[in-house]
């Protein structure tokens, strides 16, 4: 006898659950002893509301309690690894090798999502049409003069030679396309700039989208060497736009403006009154 199933029995079976139907976010945190940093970044993504995440972990071999934490926490994350590697580019390559999604984000250690609704706003926009969308960072700014917050808008992308248009933690990127262009672990600031130019000279698809999408704290940038800075991104405008007499005046000059920055304005800056600090801050509106 040949049994007939029940038509709507079998329809509910081979229905697809809603969530495999929207894209699959791989969101990757690399790490050496910033447990507490860790800690925060975990918490921000997994109180996201969009729940098709993948969530990563690269630990450069920390000995602060980070792999104690991991281990607490093994079933909140997809994978998890603590070995030694060649620095933070190298931990983000080997993340996004580990990665199975199909768009990849960089949340590093203290990095947070802007929102609990974060990924689902962004969601909407990652489709097969683009192969890089970001949107706007908030930064947070604490230091002895006080803590203040301020939002930027990505910087336009025919100044890519010269500024990557947002900070990693607001660009997602398509896996196969972070997996074939992996980055620069010669670089030791500017690799994910690197990256982002290479994908634009390469014709690949950008897209700006009208949401925040991270909340970055630019509080320890003072510990950036600014001149290796300037020197790493003047190397990447002349790898892929070439050499123009306006792009290396834009880089002598801004080399120059750092070097005083370093070296004489930061000294003058430390015996200023605090409210002089402030009141330049404000006039340069960054707050």
């Amino acid at each position: 006898m040949v049994e007939k199933k029940n038509d709507a029995k079998s329809f509910l079976e081979k229905q697809i659950p809603f969530e495999q139907l929207l894209p699959k976010i791989s969101v990757i945190t690399v790490s050496y002893n910033r447990i507490e940093g860790l800690r925060e970044t975990f918490a921000s993504i997994n109180s996201q509301t969009f729940r098709n995440i993948e969530y990563i972990v690269i630990d450069g071999g920390s000995h602060d309690g980070t792999v104690n934490l991991l281990q607490e926490n093994d079933g909140k994350i997809s994978y998890w690894v603590s070995e030694k590697d060649a620095g933070i580019y190298d931990a983000m390559n080997k993340g996004a090798l580990a990665a199975t999604g199909d768009w990849i984000i960089f949340m590093n250690c203290g990095d947070k999502f802007f929102a609990e609704d974060t990924l689902a706003n962004v969601a909407k926009y990652l489709n097969n049409s683009v192969d890089v969308v970001y949107g706007r960072t908030e930064y947070i700014l604490n230091d002895k003069y006080g803590y203040h917050t301020y939002q930027r808008q990505p910087y336009d992308l025919s100044i890519i030679w010269r500024e990557i248009p947002t900070c990693h933690q607001s660009i997602f990127v398509k896996r196969e396309l972070q997996v074939k262009y992996p980055f620069d672990t010669f670089l030791t600031w500017c690799a994910d700039h690197d990256f982002m130019a290479k994908v634009y000279v390469g014709g690949y698809k950008f897209q700006e989208i009208p949401v925040v999408i991270s909340r970055f704290d630019v509080s320890g940038g003072v510990s950036r060497d600014i001149l290796s800075f300037t020197k790493e991104r003047w190397s990447i405008c002349r790898k892929y736009f070439g050499k123009s007499l306006q792009q290396e005046l834009y880089f002598v000059n801004e080399y120059k403006s750092f070097w005083l920055q370093k070296n004489i304005i930061s000294k003058i800056r430390e015996m200023l009154p605090s409210e002089w600090i402030l009141t330049l801050r404000k006039y340069r509106k960054l707050y």
